[in-house]
């Protein structure tokens, strides 16, 4: 790379958008929860406003609104339930795992074969345990919430004004680029959740009939494991299929393992050739092996949560190294014009005689 002026500045700010990163890396959580508000409240205002013409803001609070009142009828029909059943259901999960590792030791195969699954049921255990603990502790970071969703709420209601400020700095101004980078951050957010929630949700609703009609025990236990596995990205689903058909050759024999490894082979397809391609493909494109090893490395380097920061990473990196190659072609294509027009400006070469 020539050290020109240009990239010495990408280099400044790239350095610069790092170490803010890190800086502030416990506060990810605050922009999860202001990147998931500003993208949900913002499509439903948007909506609202090109459909029945209503002003942003209005739009924006009616959301709001409407939200707190869906919140305090699920509250008064008993849905403060659900965070004290936590533990009832984790030691559910719980229990299943170590009916799970007893039946393998009662067949003698700890030290064989099971060797290896046992590393992995303690693995998706510990998995689904804390993504369910941490469910169960939103609670103690509300001030998260209500922090992002104030800012998300300030932010589209000033949207217009920040967009002037924005314009107003150089296309090349450390500034401009920092927020460009911190953007590609908010589309990567964004679009890991609503993949991963939608692959979760179609696991586990998919699963579900299988589970009745095999009368299992502890079915909401188990759709829980399902559906915090399925928003791990691509293992997750693997995993909970592996574990779920381990389970079900305890209870239902090799019929059941049958069914679930079926069911996990037709999920796989679902999540890997329609579902997954069909939600990233407008925003980036990667080889499967690179996001296969981008996840190996980003979980031994930082265990479950490496498996949540792989693919954001990987985007963040191709947008900026998109934006970097297009400013590269743009400065190519101006030299290229001013040079056509002192051509053009410069008289003729006179005659010979």
């Amino acid at each position: 790379m020539v050290f020109t002026d240009r990239n010495v500045r990408r280099i400044f700010v790239l350095a610069l958008f790092l170490g803010l990163l890190f800086m502030f890396r416990h506060l990810a959580v605050l922009l999860v929860f202001f990147v998931l508000f500003e993208r949900a409240l913002g499509v439903g205002a948007k909506w609202l406003n090109a459909r029945f013409q209503v002003p942003i803001a209005a739009a924006v609070i009616g959301q709001i609104v409407l939200a707190l009142a869906v919140v305090a009828l699920l509250g008064f029909l008993g849905y403060t339930r659900v965070v004290p059943a936590v533990p009832q259901l984790r030691g559910e999960l719980e229990g299943q795992f170590h009916h799970l590792r007893g039946w393998l030791q009662a067949r003698g195969w700890e030290h064989t074969v099971s060797e290896h699954a046992t590393q992995g049921l303690e693995r998706a255990q510990h998995y689904a345990g804390n993504v369910v603990g941490f469910l169960g502790s939103v609670g103690k970071s509300a001030v998260y919430v209500v922090i992002g969703l104030i800012l998300s709420v300030v932010f589209l209601i000033e949207n217009e004004e920040l967009e002037r400020w924005r314009a107003s700095l150089g296309e090349d101004s450390p500034a401009r680029i920092l927020m460009r980078y911190f953007s590609y951050l908010c589309d990567a957010i964004a679009i890991t959740a609503k993949l991963q929630v939608i692959v979760a949700l179609v696991n586990t609703l998919l699963t579900l009939p299988v589970l009745v009609l095999m009368r299992f025990p502890s079915i909401p236990a188990l759709m829980v494991f399902l559906f915090v596995m399925g928003l791990i990205p691509v293992v997750g689903g693997v995993v909970s299929g592996v574990v779920m058909a381990i389970l079900a050759y305890t209870h239902k024999g090799m019929v059941g393992v049958g069914v679930f490894f079926a069911s996990t082979f037709v999920l796989h397809k679902i999540e890997s050739y329609y579902l997954s391609p069909r939600l990233t493909a407008q925003h980036v494109k990667l080889p499967g092996f690179v996001i296969i090893t981008s996840l190996i490395l980003f979980e031994h380097l930082f265990g479950l949560v490496g498996l949540f920061l792989s693919f954001p990473s990987l985007y963040v990196a191709a947008k900026i190294r998109e934006s970097w190659r297009d400013a590269e072609r743009e400065r190519e294509d101006e030299t290229r014009l001013t040079g056509m027009m002192r051509l053009s400006r410069e008289p003729p070469p006179p005659r010979k005689a």
